[in-house]
């Protein structure tokens, strides 16, 4: 039924065409009759001047219809679209096996069709454009008062709110060895101990964890000048392993609000690895794959999974 549509369509629109070109051929066989007896002037011994009037005015009159019938019929008539360099690929033979001719077509009204809406777009942005002034009624071509931006508020934590949320965290989990130090200046640094497991050191900018990193409970985060050190990694493998699902799950926990609740959360996951080298995985049932215990704590029920057993 498509195809007969399509066929029955494309009949009409070349009879139209047909058609259109006709009445071009009559508009311009009246327009060449106009000038030609223009051309040849009146002779006003014989006295016919209205007679020439009237027969100029009805070639006019002719002209007139002849454009308005033309144009009626080009109304009908679908635009042709003008491909640059791929009008010849509708004459391969293989058309039907690739057509490549029919997907420029379709590729050429979307990006026109694209181009409307980005100027449309385009038009209503500029319709609402925001002033940037610094100050209520100052146009944004007068420099105002140069104002630093300001850091959002999860970051702009008194350092006492941050002690007290470390001190709830230890009365929280006795179990767990916890100590703030601030050697980078407003930043804190939290190092937990959990139960000669394993060592974690959480970089707290605000209430908002910048950077977490994991070593084994006989490591230290100290350089060779007894400095601490945030950047090297464990020796061992497990341990850089729980580095980067403790990053993951950093980022899971985030929160722009409750932050409080963010650093709550990764230390109660953190936890959980209290039997990293005991419980086996919840889904294999297996203490060891690839010489690995079970590194990955699930987010919501803290199960322990090997790495490759947690999808």
């Amino acid at each position: 039924m498509e195809n007969k549509s399509a066929a029955k369509l494309s009949l009409e629109q070349l009879e139209n065409l047909n058609q259109a070109i006709r009445l071009t051929q009559k508009l311009r066989s009246s327009v060449s009759r106009v000038f030609h007896d223009l051309s040849d002037g009146i002779d006003n011994t014989k006295g016919n001047e209205k007679t020439f009037l009237s027969d100029i005015q009805k070639l006019i009159v002719s002209v007139t219809n002849d454009f308005s019938e033309l144009e009626k019929v080009a109304n009908n008539l679908n635009p042709i679209l003008q491909t640059p360099n791929s009008a010849n690929v509708c004459l391969d033979p293989a058309i039907d096996k690739l057509p490549v001719y029919s997907q420029l077509l379709q590729a050429y009204k979307w990006t026109n069709k694209t181009a409307e809406h980005a100027g449309a777009a385009a038009g209503i942005l500029q319709m609402n454009t925001l002033k940037r002034s610094p100050l209520p009624g100052v146009s944004s071509g007068i420099k105002g008062i140069k104002r630093s931006r300001a850091l959002p508020m999860p970051y702009n934590v008194p350092a006492s709110v941050v002690d007290s949320l470390i001190a709830g965290l230890d009365r929280q989990f006795p179990d767990m060895g916890i100590a703030v130090t601030r050697p980078l200046g407003s930043c804190a640094i939290v190092q937990l101990t959990l139960e000669r497991t394993l060592r974690a050191l959480i970089v707290l900018r605000g209430c908002v964890i910048e950077w977490v990193k994991i070593k084994g409970y006989h490591e230290n985060f100290l350089s060779d000048d007894g400095k601490i050190d945030i950047w090297s990694a464990s020796r061992y493998q497990v341990f850089q392993k729980i580095t980067d699902h403790a990053s993951a799950a950093s980022l899971h926990f985030y929160h722009p609000t409750y932050t409080e609740l963010t650093v709550k959360s990764l230390v109660l996951w953190l936890r959980a690895y209290n039997t990293l080298f005991s419980a086996p995985c919840n889904k294999c049932g297996k203490h060891l794959q690839g010489a690995l215990p079970p590194t990955w704590r699930d987010f919501r029920t803290l199960v322990p999974y090997h790495e490759g057993c947690k999808q």
